[in-house]
């Protein structure tokens, strides 16, 4: 009787987002293609949504996340539910052992370096980790997650600051802590082509889905202009889990008509910014993004460019 030694490696597949990049549709589109997938020995772990244990449980401090702050659980119960997701992961890896195993959560590359540590060698103890994160253009990931987040909590479009970690922290962190080696990036501009879940599937030479004839599922479909404006506004007298949140308000407000919603462009001296960034990651992860001077920029009224500069100018003096 073989006592499974001869079973060929784990291979543990760890999509890692990140945000606006088709996270949603990856997850939803496994899940429901669980059973075809697992024909050919691939494992999809966890619901058509991030699973949570994978970020929540491996936080020092799971207050810091925004949807466990605005939970009805205290942190004790949070700490107990995690640690009884992470069993059941665990026991589920180990039922899964000998397969090539995928899990989800774009929320992962926001973990710091020691956490993100924590959760790979959590996952290296059952066999091989591969990261994986797809990026985006900065301009279209900001004009994309800033839509998104005000159907939820935004007030306000998302920060230039906010955007660059996702093309210049966030992936360096994650090849920091993965390595190189085994860490996979994907451009979303260059997957939507073929789609999502296939420029996964295809990056480690596993069938696609279109060889099985079967479809990616869509999520996130983009709102107009008009709504988005409604919605900055409506998040800041009723913001995400008050009691005054209408549900029903929310989608009326999300319908609303008008041209699909678009981002101004950049200050030209966060411009310079990108530019350094751009350059560090390309040498550096082989990321391929749009050259600076490709970058819509926005034009400022005069006075608002000298009050920029000066706090620009206070804040470097402040720094020496």
């Amino acid at each position: 009787m073989s006592d499974g030694s001869d079973k060929k490696p784990t291979t543990i597949l760890l999509h890692m987002g990140i945000h606006k990049t088709g996270s949603t549709s990856l997850q939803k589109t496994f899940a429901a293609h669980r059973a075809a997938l697992a024909r050919d020995d691939i494992v999809f772990l966890g619901p058509g949504q991030p699973y949570s244990c994978l970020y929540s449980g491996f936080l020092s401090d799971p207050m810091t996340f925004f949807w466990n702050r605005i939970s009805t659980l205290s942190e004790s119960a949070i700490r107990e539910r995690d640690e009884a997701e992470l069993a059941a992961l665990n026991q589920a890896l180990i039922r899964h052992r000998g397969q090539t195993i995928i899990l989800s959560n774009e929320y992962l590359p926001m973990l710091s370096p020691p956490e993100m540590t924590r959760l790979r060698d959590f996952l290296a103890a059952h066999g091989e980790v591969r990261a994986v994160y797809y990026y985006r253009e900065l301009h279209s990931w900001m004009t994309s997650n800033s839509q998104e987040m005000a159907k939820s909590t935004a007030t306000q479009p998302s920060p230039f600051r906010q955007a660059l970690k996702r093309v210049h922290t966030l992936p360096l962190r994650v090849a920091n802590v993965f390595g190189p080696a085994n860490t996979t990036f994907i451009k979303f501009e260059d997957a939507v082509k073929c789609g999502i879940c296939d420029a996964f599937l295809t990056s480690f030479d596993l069938p696609s889905l279109r060889e099985r004839g079967l479809d990616e599922i869509k999520a996130n479909v983009a709102i107009s202009g008009t709504a988005v404006r409604a919605l900055y506004a409506y998040n800041r007298d009723h913001p995400a889990g008050s009691a005054t949140r209408d549900r029903a308000e929310v989608e009326r407000l999300k319908a609303l008509p008008g041209e699909k919603y678009q981002l101004g462009g950049f200050d030209p001296y966060d411009i310079n910014i990108y530019a350094s960034a751009r350059q560090e990651v390309q040498t550096q992860l082989g990321l391929s993004l749009a050259a600076p001077n490709t970058l819509p920029v926005l034009e400022l009224p005069v006075h608002i460019r000298l009050r920029r500069l000066a706090g620009r100018v206070k804040r470097y003096l402040l720094a020496r």
